[in-house]
C-alpha cells in the first residue's frame, strides 16, 4: 500500500531572513509585506524609422517592460506618466530630450530603435540615467525576423546585471506537461507562457520533465510503452531514447549540475530506492539502502549534496545526504508530510511542498540547512511542484487553486504570486530551464 501511494504522488505532483538585496527587503509570513523600493524606469515604445515595423518596435519595448516588472526591480512609468507633448522617439538617439524624461518620475530611461535588414531585424537599445543622464550601457542585437522578442529579453537581462550585478532570466525557458486526464504531452515555452510548444507527441501519458543544465535535453517520465520507464528527449535531434526502463517503477529523474549524471528512483529491488546513472543510461549505481520509501532526489548546485524524500522518520520528509549516499540527515520539521524539493541554483535555499490542515498542499521555503522554513503559497486547492528560476529570485509551480491544474510564479523581491500569461492548457510539473545565448 505504502508503494502505490508514493507511487501516486509522483505521477500526480512528485519570512525567511532572506539576504536583503540592494533593492528590496521582504519579509514572508503567507502574505507579502515590503516597502516599496523598486527602481523607476521609463520603457516607451521603440523608435522605427520603417512605418512598417511601427507594431513590432511597441511590442519589443513592452517586452521590456514586463520583463523589468516581473523582475520585482522595478516600476514601470505608466504612459500616462510620460512628459507632456511626448508622441515617439526618434530613430536618431542624438535627439532624445533626457532632461524631459528627467523631469518624470524616472530614475533611468530605455532607449529604443528597431530596423530591418534582410532577414534580420536589428535591435538597438540604450539604457540612460537620469539623475545624471548618462548612458549606462547600450547593446545592439540582430535576431532572425522569426524570433524578435529574444533581442528585447537580452536586453532587460542585461539591465537588471547591470543594476543589480546578477542578470535577469528572461531569456530562460520553462518545460511542463499538459493535457487531459489520460493524454498528456511535454511542453516547452518562454519564462513569460510566450510561444508555447509541443515537444512530445506519444499520444499517452508523459509527464514530471525536468530541463538538463544546458538545455538541450528533456529527462520526462512516460507510459508510452505501457510502463512508467524514463526517456530523454534531445531537441537538437528531436528524438526521444530510453534512460531507465528497468522492472518497476522509473520515476523522478533530476540532473546533476553538469548534465553528465541523472539521480533518479527504481523499485527493481522491491523497493524505492535512489540510483545514479550517466546520462546515457549507462553505468547504474545503487545510493540508498533502507526499507523506507526514497525518492524525489536532486542534486545541490554544486553537485555534492542531494536532497530527497523519506518517510524513514515515520512520514515523508525532505533530507539531504551526501553525493555518495551517506550522512542523511532530515530538514523538514514545521509538521505535517513534505514532499518534492527544489535546491535554489545559489544553493541557500531549498524549496518543498508541504501538507496543509485540511485538504491541500502548500509551498514552503527554507535555508539549505533546514532552518527558517516559511510557507510562500496561500491559497485554496494543491500548489505542487516547486522549480527556481536562474538566477534564484522565482519559483514557479503548479496550482489547482482556480479549479485547473495552471502555473503561477512567485518573487522572492516582491513577494509577488502570478499565474503565467498565454498558456490556457491545463499544466503540472514545471521545470525553469537556463538562460539561451
Amino acid at each position: 500500500m505504502k508503494l502505490i501511494m508514493w507511487y501516486a504522488l509522483a505521477v500526480l505532483c512528485t519570512v525567511l531572513p532572506f539576504a536583503a538585496s540592494a533593492q528590496a527587503q521582504i519579509q514572508i509570513d503567507g502574505t507579502a509585506q515590503r516597502l516599496d523600493a523598486r527602481i523607476p524606469i521609463a520603457v516607451p515604445p521603440c523608435a522605427a524609422a520603417d512605418p512598417a515595423l511601427k507594431a513590432l518596435a511597441t511590442e519589443l519595448a513592452q517586452v521590456v517592460a514586463d520583463d523589468l516588472a516581473f523582475s520585482g526591480l522595478f516600476q514601470v512609468l505608466p504612459a500616462d506618466k510620460y512628459p507632456v507633448g511626448f508622441l515617439a522617439l526618434d530613430p536618431d538617439v542624438q535627439k532624445l530630450n533626457r532632461d524631459m524624461w528627467a523631469s518624470t518620475k524616472a530614475e533611468h530611461f530605455v532607449f529604443g530603435n528597431l530596423k530591418q535588414e534582410g532577414d534580420q531585424l536589428v535591435t538597438e537599445f540604450r539604457l540612460f540615467d537620469l539623475l545624471t543622464k548618462n548612458q549606462v550601457f547600450g547593446l545592439q542585437l540582430k535576431v532572425d525576423k522569426n524570433h524578435p522578442r529574444l533581442a528585447a529579453h537580452h536586453f532587460s537581462e542585461e539591465i537588471i546585471r547591470n543594476l543589480e550585478g546578477t542578470p535577469g532570466i528572461a531569456t530562460s525557458e520553462i518545460c511542463f506537461s499538459a493535457g487531459a486526464t489520460g493524454s498528456k504531452e511535454i511542453y516547452v515555452a518562454d519564462y513569460d507562457g510566450a510561444n508555447v510548444q509541443q515537444v512530445t507527441k506519444h499520444n499517452s501519458i508523459s509527464i514530471k520533465p525536468k530541463l538538463s543544465p544546458d538545455g538541450s535535453k528533456i529527462a520526462y517520465l512516460s507510459y508510452k510503452d505501457r510502463y512508467t520507464f524514463l526517456y530523454v528527449f534531445d531537441r537538437m535531434t528531436g528524438k526521444s531514447v530510453p534512460l531507465s526502463k528497468e522492472v518497476g517503477l522509473n520515476i523522478a529523474p533530476a540532473w546533476s549540475p553538469d548534465g553528465k549524471t541523472l539521480a533518479h528512483v527504481l523499485s527493481k529491488d522491491g523497493n524505492n530506492e535512489i540510483y545514479l546513472r550517466d546520462a546515457d543510461g549507462s553505468n547504474l549505481r545503487r545510493l540508498t539502502r533502507n526499507r523506507d520509501v526514497d525518492t524525489s532526489p536532486v542534486f545541490s548546485p554544486d553537485g555534492t549534496h542531494i536532497a530527497f524524500v523519506s518517510d524513514r522518520g515515520g512520514s515523508p520528509q525532505v533530507y539531504t545526504m551526501d553525493i555518495n549516499g551517506e550522512n542523511a540527515q532530515r530538514l523538514s520539521l514545521q509538521g505535517g508530510s513534505s514532499y518534492d524539493p527544489a535546491w535554489s541554483p545559489d544553493g541557500k535555499y531549498i524549496a518543498y511542498v508541504a501538507e496543509k490542515r485540511g485538504d491541500g498542499l502548500e509551498i514552503y521555503i527554507m535555508q539549505s540547512d533546514g532552518s527558517n522554513a516559511q510557507r510562500i503559497s496561500d491559497s485554496q486547492g494543491s500548489n505542487e511542484s516547486p522549480s527556481w528560476s536562474a538566477d534564484s529570485r522565482h519559483i514557479i509551480f503548479s496550482s489547482t487553486r482556480n479549479g485547473q491544474k495552471s502555473l503561477y510564479t512567485f518573487s522572492l523581491e516582491s513577494g509577488e504570486e502570478r499565474k503565467l500569461p498565454r498558456v490556457s492548457l491545463s499544466c503540472e510539473g514545471p521545470s525553469w530551464g537556463p538562460r539561451r545565448n
